[in-house]
């Protein structure tokens, strides 16, 4: 597990949390997610997350369940990312557009 998630986890079992997880996302990156009804533990676990230069950092409020969702994401330099633009503007360069109709563009 790459460390700043390492960091994160550590960080928030000193406050009341509901849970924690960590996932990839779809584009290769790396999600590690706190769920708490403290309003105070999400802001100090925000501010942390902050501090480690992690690549984004969000906090969504759910009211109707009362929690608040902290979602720290970081790149995972071992995966293949598919928004790099540059790769994917290479690869469709290389195909040709078919017409249905029999002809080509």
């Amino acid at each position: 597990m790459q460390a700043e998630r390492k960091q994160i986890i550590r960080y928030a079992l000193d406050y009341e949390i509901e849970d924690i997880s960590t996932y990839s996302g779809y584009k290769g990156d790396l999600i590690a997610k706190v769920v708490t009804k403290d309003l105070n533990a999400a802001v100090e676990i925000q501010r942390y997350a902050r501090s480690l230069n992690i690549l984004d950092v969000v906090v969504k409020h759910n009211p109707n369940l009362a929690i608040y969702e902290i979602y720290c994401v970081t790149k995972d330099s071992h995966v293949y990312h598919l928004k790099e633009e540059n790769i994917m503007e290479e690869v469709h360069s290389h195909h040709t557009v078919k017409d249905p109709w029999g002809g080509s563009k």
